[in-house]
């Protein structure tokens, strides 16, 4: 009985994990590590006095609730979506996201990034998040209309 609920325990919070890999904050990972490290300590402290299959339940059930709430309070970074080259139509030169951004850092003029963008026939299919990150990098809006208008 006592490794049932521990079966029973750990098929639930592999479950929970598999089930929540959308979600924008980290709590189904919190639950996750409060869950394995809860049925650990739980499982040594109540070995102590031979009760450890009941300790590991406890201590991952504490462990599973106090990981989710101090992971629900952890956002995942946003990744935005990357250009690969040769994604749009095989062209081997096409500009990532992230070298516009690098060189709107290194404080290259925007009619030069304009110029580079068209000089190496990129194309680009934004979505806000994408156009959100490239604004929050700083990347002028003339550079994004001209990435937007490339379609």
């Amino acid at each position: 009985m006592r490794k049932a609920s521990l079966l029973i325990l750990c098929m639930c919070a592999v479950f929970f994990y598999s089930g929540c890999q959308g979600t924008k904050t980290r709590a189904v990972e919190g639950a996750l590590i409060g869950t394995v490290v809860g049925a650990a300590a739980g499982g040594i402290i109540g070995h102590q006095g031979h009760h450890g299959a009941e300790g590991a339940a406890i201590g991952g059930a504490v462990g599973a609730l106090t990981g989710a709430i101090v992971g629900s309070q952890i956002e995942k970074p946003s990744q935005p979506v990357q250009s690969t080259p040769g994604a749009q139509g095989g062209n081997l030169n096409q500009m990532s996201l992230q070298q516009i951004v690098d060189l709107t850092k290194q404080g290259i003029p925007e009619e030069v990034i304009i110029d580079k963008i068209r000089l190496t026939n990129s194309k680009y299919k934004l979505e806000a998040v994408d156009i959100d990150y490239l604004r929050g990098q700083g990347v002028a809006q003339k550079v994004v209309d001209v990435m937007q208008e490339g379609l």
